[in-house]
């Protein structure tokens, strides 16, 4: 049995040491593999920052809720509420642009387009509001770039 699964041995290195890099050496093991033990055995609670959560607001790294999606170059903006919000609670910019000036969600055969083909360019003024229909039963061709999209 390694040291660090003994619940006993490694609660007394973590008091007597508070490293767990050092305990880590002594076992030959990596430091996310001490501290994994040290939540599952409840010794310590995972690393927060300022005593408080480490998400949202809270976390060193917040950038106020905004990234570009590096897949396909869009903003997401960070609206956990929102009815079509990713598993991270981020949702299109430009679709909560239009959505707020709708006053209501957009549906799902509405797509917003970028008039200017900057894809970061979320000004109201340059997203035009594309609703698709089952134009001949086939796909819907956007008159401004002529880009195709599929009818769902």
């Amino acid at each position: 049995m390694e040291n660090y699964s003994n619940k006993k041995w490694l609660e007394g290195q973590y008091i007597k040491d508070k490293s767990i890099s050092k305990i880590a050496s002594k076992c030959g093991v990596a430091v996310t593999t001490i501290s994994r033990w040290l939540v599952r055995f409840g010794i310590r609670e995972t690393r927060t920052y300022g005593g408080s959560s480490k998400k949202g607001v809270n976390n060193p790294h917040w950038n106020g809720g905004k990234y570009i999606d590096r897949l396909n170059g869009y903003v997401r903006v960070h609206n956990p509420n929102h009815p079509l919000v990713n598993n991270r609670g981020y949702v299109f910019e430009h679709r909560l642009v239009m959505e707020n000036f709708l006053g209501r969600y957009l549906r799902r055969n509405e797509i917003v387009h970028h008039r200017n083909k900057i894809k970061t360019d979320n000004r109201i003024g340059n997203l035009e509001l594309i609703v698709l229909g089952k134009v001949n039963g086939g796909d819907v061709m956007c008159p401004h770039c002529n880009k195709i999209f599929k009818l769902s």
